[in-house]
């Protein structure tokens, strides 16, 4: 009997235009991307597929005011369509994953699950799709919609899941005849019609082509609460959530495994990959230097001390639903000491932004408050006890949110991911740059030499499909099983 094949750390890179820090594009060093050229692109996908990462991963966002939207993410405001960019890079690379993002709300199944087939085919067997159903009501706005549709969407993707994976298998293999003897071209035994009449969806028929290589396509999601793991344990083989810590991470791929295999009859790999920012220096005090220059980056209210709103505002609702947003991210408006003020339970007005912040003061900071401190320790080595704490720095670690950050050198952001992935809080990790092309590059010459040094990352890739880099078979047809 041979022995269990070794455990390999899984790398996925999520490419945004200008990184994902909203200072980035601001660095001297960092390019001012045009979004709509293929060499831009190509060029990110090649340098990972270069380092061996499983996959290159689309995101996409169906934004309704770029303008505003641009505030959180310059990403928003110039993005190429994941399904034409995805079959450009197929052609430009050879070996990795490509993953396409797309919204069950604003496609039809078949149109779908064509066009993932179509991709599957012509990239050989590369193709995932990353399933998104969050997106603002303003979005929904463009494909004649009232609103994002609430929870009833969630319902409305656990149907168009269920047909999409029943129009993959719909041609079995071997249905394709071309028998030029007889002149039969397909064998109708091969061929099934779903007539499939739902609560959302009534699909007739079967798509124009065989089965795609990989017979079903993986499906990745990212979300936490408790429908996105329900939609994780009944559909997914990935899931890219961020939890903030260790514990929570295996708590959270704990819960998802448990509910696949004991409420959904699914006792298949889950992979776990975290998403997570590293930003890497030449040591630690040159990678702070880096963030806090990314910092200084971010735009602020035009009053930076009292905010740009009315003082009814801070009542609103509008800003309680900002304060319960998830990450903790703040759009521009409600950048400003009286925000961060509001969410700590301090007034930090009186100094300005280069105040000092006394033990004193620290003390009586509420819970939120207290976290804050303690991001800012971590990401910076700034603290109360040493007096380097300002204000400014509270507010403008407050902003950002998005996935953890890792500041230190590439060994540093090693030893943080093998970290996680020997303690089993994550198969792997969905990597993004805070800006391009430094910290992509350090990430690929500096921490995955690392990584293959300790025996935890591939040298070389041994598969050719997205399936086959996660060690997953190609799924048996549910038709020819049932015949």
């Amino acid at each position: 009997m041979g022995s269990p094949a070794k455990r390999e750390m899984h790398l996925g890179y999520m490419y945004w235009l200008n990184g994902t820090h909203w200072g980035g594009w601001r660095l001297p060093e960092a390019p001012t991307a045009n979004a709509f050229e293929l060499d831009y692109a190509a060029k990110a996908a090649k340098l990972v597929e270069d380092a061996k990462f499983d996959f290159f991963f689309l995101g996409d966002t169906l934004p309704g005011d770029i303008y505003a939207e641009h505030w959180g993410t310059t990403h928003n405001a110039g993005r190429l369509e994941p399904f034409t960019l995805a079959s450009q890079l197929a052609l430009q690379t050879s070996k990795i994953g490509l993953v396409v993002t797309a919204h069950p709300t604003y496609y039809e199944p078949y149109i779908l699950a064509r066009l993932t087939a179509s991709l599957d085919h012509l990239s050989k067997g590369r193709l995932s799709w990353n399933v998104v159903l969050g997106a603002s009501d303003l979005a929904a706005q463009n494909f004649s919609l009232p609103d994002l549709g609430g929870e009833r969407r969630y319902a409305r993707a656990d149907e168009f899941i269920r047909v999409i994976r029943l129009l993959w298998d719909s041609i079995e293999d071997g249905a394709y005849l071309q028998d030029k003897k007889s002149g039969q071209y397909l064998d109708p035994t091969k061929i099934h019609r779903l007539a499939h009449k739902g609560e959302f969806f009534q699909v007739a028929g079967t798509l124009p082509m065989p089965r795609p290589p990989q017979g079903q396509i993986p499906l990745l999601y990212a979300g936490a609460s408790e429908l996105s793991r329900e939609l994780t344990a009944r559909h997914c083989e990935l899931n890219f959530t961020g939890p903030g810590t260790i514990e929570d991470s295996i708590a959270f791929n704990t819960d998802v495994r448990e509910r696949a295999r004991r409420i959904h009859g699914r006792d298949v790999p889950i992979f776990f990959l975290p998403g997570i920012s590293p930003i890497i220096g030449d040591d630690r005090a040159d990678a702070v230097d880096i963030f806090e220059r990314l910092n200084a980056g971010l735009p602020l209210d035009d009053d930076p001390v009292d905010g740009d709103k009315d003082e009814q505002f801070w009542s609103s609702d509008a800003w309680a639903a900002i304060q319960q947003a998830p990450r903790g991210g703040l759009p521009l408006g409600v950048r400003s000491l009286r925000s961060l003020s509001e969410r700590i339970g301090v007034d930090l007005r009186a100094g300005g932004l280069d105040a000092v912040i006394t033990a004193e003061t620290a003390s009586r900071f509420n819970e939120f408050g207290q976290s804050l401190l303690g991001a800012v320790a971590t990401r910076t080595d700034r603290t109360v006890e040493r007096g380097t704490v300002r204000a400014g720095d509270l507010l403008r670690n407050s902003i950002g949110g998005g996935f953890p950050q890792v500041i230190g050198s590439a060994q540093d952001v090693a030893d943080r991911l093998i970290e996680w992935f020997d303690r089993g809080a994550a198969e792997g990790f969905n990597i993004n740059s805070p800006y391009m092309w430094d910290q992509l590059e350090r990430f690929t010459s500096r921490v995955v030499p690392i990584l293959r040094d300790k025996g935890v990352f591939r040298t070389d890739y041994t598969a050719d499909t997205f399936r086959g880099h996660f060690g997953l078979e190609v799924p048996p047809n549910r038709f020819a099983t049932d015949s």
